[in-house]
């Protein structure tokens, strides 16, 4: 049987809580994935992991790739299998998206990564790099910068999670955005686009990297945190 792990670095309810420390370096992470998204170190944009690159879409507007000291503490990557069937969609919103690609896949009981490239219209955001103390994601949030591009060429690459891991990542698809020109990028808010390639992997094994730091160490990470992660991941805020 052919082996394809989701590799975690953290988990969704600590960095809901505000443990932006990193404890995963670019250069390690890259080791166990090539394809996947995240954010790094202090809540620094929107980490978008591309054929063994790591790039990252700041709330300035600008994408940078990322060095192999650089840290994160929130990532899911993939080492993707590109011999799988290519195939094509389109969709009008990021709800039709959601609707196609919940059809297209088999049970919603396992992990899948999705890449995607083509011409979108997008919406994205990302939060500016943040100081300590840290406070908590939901708080932080609302102070996001978004960006809107049209007829624009790129990447989508996503993550779908089962509901059984509610707390330790985001159930259902959470999606990044990079421009094939590698400047512009971020967490997808809104986006259409007509004939997309697709590929898609199932993933049969999934391995999580426990941070050592002071709030996963001592925090209380059974909150339910469902409604605020909804405000955070969800739509626009314009």
């Amino acid at each position: 049987m052919k082996e394809n792990k989701l590799f975690q670095v953290g988990t969704l309810n600590s960095l809901m809580m505000g443990d932006y420390h990193g404890s995963v370096s670019v250069k390690d992470l890259l080791k166990n994935g090539n394809v996947g998204i995240g954010t790094y170190d202090g809540l620094d944009g929107e980490a978008i992991i591309l054929n063994g690159h790591a790039y990252d879409g700041r709330a300035d507007g600008k994408v940078s790739e990322m060095k192999d000291s650089d840290t994160l503490p929130f990532s899911t990557v993939i080492h993707f299998d590109e011999g799988v069937k290519e195939n094509e969609i389109s969709f009008d919103s990021i709800e039709d998206f959601k609707n196609k690609m919940n059809q297209y896949i088999g049970s919603h009981n396992y992990f899948y990564m999705i890449k995607m490239e083509g011409t979108f219209n997008v919406r994205v955001r990302s939060c500016f790099k943040q100081k300590e103390p840290y406070e908590p994601l939901y708080k932080v949030a609302c102070d996001q910068r978004e960006f809107e591009y049209h007829d624009i060429e790129g990447y989508v690459i996503g993550v779908y999670c089962p509901n059984y891991v509610e707390g330790m990542n985001l159930p259902g698809w959470h999606i990044h955005f990079l421009s094939n020109d590698l400047t512009k990028g971020g967490h997808i808010l809104k986006v259409s686009g007509e004939n997309i390639k697709f590929k898609v992997n199932e993933l049969n094994g999934w391995d999580v990297y426990l941070p050592h730091t002071e709030g996963f160490e001592n925090w209380d990470l059974t909150e339910d945190l469902k409604e605020k992660t909804k405000a955070v991941e969800g739509s626009s805020k314009k």
